[in-house]
């Protein structure tokens, strides 16, 4: 097997490299939304599975503020691969998807399994991300069906870890990590964390999510598979751990005049457990590793 991960300067990018020892597209020097380009750089490292995390991805400001650029370029750079993975034969191709497809209504009181992904419309400031997404799953599935290849679906949910993003582009996890390590260094009283507090995700550790990916890449049974945790843990729950861990004495502010995004996200890994996968990282375990990268990188 020759894993080329298009698009590996990210999160899940980086530790899939690290766990395929994979050839790959760098997006600093591929630019996958020219589909000559594109097509180039997959000739030339001749892979037999392609790994699809290319994408343009904001924090959920970012997202509102730059909704129909980001969806555009998301989709030109999606369907460039999927063309050029096409015209070379590629047999095995996993989509990296996103939990922030699923339905907004009805999120706070429903674990959503796969088959529900086209229930409803998701949350308005994931767009961007989310209807891209939906648009890949479904080209997967029709290459399956009509060129009888084997195209996944990962439904990530909020995954962390080391080597994440920082700055305006972070996610949750990265904002929270960001902030406290700042107010460590720079002897602050006070944290601001968007929202109550109380909304929950479910998180997992980008160690035991790239082992879950390779599993659904190479699996024969589905097509679609949630890369999740199983169960939800509040963002005033990850403050506290976090407050503990870096071992800060201020004040958590939780400013509810800011968004924050679906009041709970609960998705199932049914799926998943049963194509074998399990969780090795306990989530302090997970929170303190990656607190420590922040602290020593940012």
């Amino acid at each position: 097997m020759k894993y080329y991960i298009a698009g590996n300067r990210g999160l899940v990018g980086k530790h899939y490299t690290l766990h395929t020892n994979a050839v790959g597209g760098n997006t600093n020097s591929t630019d996958y939304t020219d589909y000559k380009k594109t097509l180039d750089d997959l000739t030339n490292a001749n892979p037999t599975h392609v790994v699809l995390n290319a994408a343009t991805v904001g924090g959920l400001q970012e997202d509102l503020d730059r909704s129909f650029d980001l969806m555009l370029r998301n989709l030109k750079i999606q369907n460039n691969i999927f063309e050029a993975a096409d015209e070379l034969g590629i047999q095995r191709l996993l989509l990296q998807g996103s939990a922030c497809s699923y339905p907004h209504k009805g999120s706070d009181i429903q674990t959503f399994t796969e088959d529900q992904l086209m229930d409803g419309e998701p949350y308005a400031g994931y767009l961007t991300t989310a209807l891209p997404k939906l648009v890949g799953m479904y080209q997967c599935r029709a290459s399956n069906e009509r060129k009888n290849t084997k195209w996944r679906t990962a439904i990530n949910t909020n995954l962390f870890g080391p080597g994440d993003r920082t700055g305006d582009h972070a996610h949750v996890i990265g904002a929270l990590m960001q902030k406290f390590v700042n107010a460590v260094k720079h002897n602050h009283t006070e944290i601001e964390i968007w929202g109550s507090g109380n909304q929950s995700r479910d998180l997992l550790y980008i160690k035991d999510a790239v082992v879950a990916m390779d599993i659904i890449l190479n699996n024969d049974l589905y097509d679609t598979v949630n890369v999740c945790s199983g169960t939800e843990t509040t963002i005033r729950e990850i403050a506290e751990t976090l407050k503990t861990i870096s071992g800060f004495t201020g004040r958590l502010w939780y400013n509810t005049d800011r968004p924050e995004g679906s009041k709970h996200r609960s998705i199932s890994n049914t799926r998943l457990q049963n194509l074998g996968w399990t969780q090795d990282y306990a989530m302090i375990d997970a929170l303190q590793e990656t607190y420590e990268w922040y602290y020593d990188n940012t």
